[in-house]
């Protein structure tokens, strides 16, 4: 499963939850149907640089027999595009979920995971120039 950045949205409920999940569609008047809704945990933890946030994704529904879920545009107060980052965390545990849920012995692991961050992160510096070559 590769999935566009743009596709991954996060949304903010009025329940004070944020869901992080594939946007299928918002053509129905009243509903917005989303795929493999995760909720997102922001974990503070003491660095040494002080306090430090890492983020946790997890089921959002536990249980369901479908990963397809119609939430309220009621109860929706805010949806933005997801970062590239966010967008690979998603996708990972995602596959992870699924794997877990299938018991199958192949999959996405970390090491994947840390590993397309990397190469983002050089095609990223490769493309990017500075505007001046001046050293201030």
């Amino acid at each position: 499963m590769t999935i566009t950045e743009t596709q991954i949205k996060i949304m903010k409920l009025s329940s004070g939850e944020e869901i992080v999940s594939e946007l299928l569609g918002d053509e129905h008047p009243r509903t917005f149907s989303v795929k493999s809704p995760l909720k997102l945990l922001s974990i503070p933890k003491v660095g040494k640089q002080g306090i430090e946030e890492s983020i946790s994704l997890q089921r959002w529904i536990h249980f369901a027999e479908e990963n397809n879920v119609d939430i309220p545009k009621a109860q929706v107060l805010a949806i933005v595009n997801a970062s590239i980052g966010l967008s690979k965390f998603y996708e990972y545990c995602v596959n992870k979920m699924d794997l877990q849920d299938s018991d199958d012995a192949h999959g996405y692991d970390s090491g994947d995971f840390e590993e397309d961050i990397m190469h983002e992160e050089e095609e990223l510096l490769d493309e990017w120039e500075p505007e001046s070559k001046l050293v201030h």
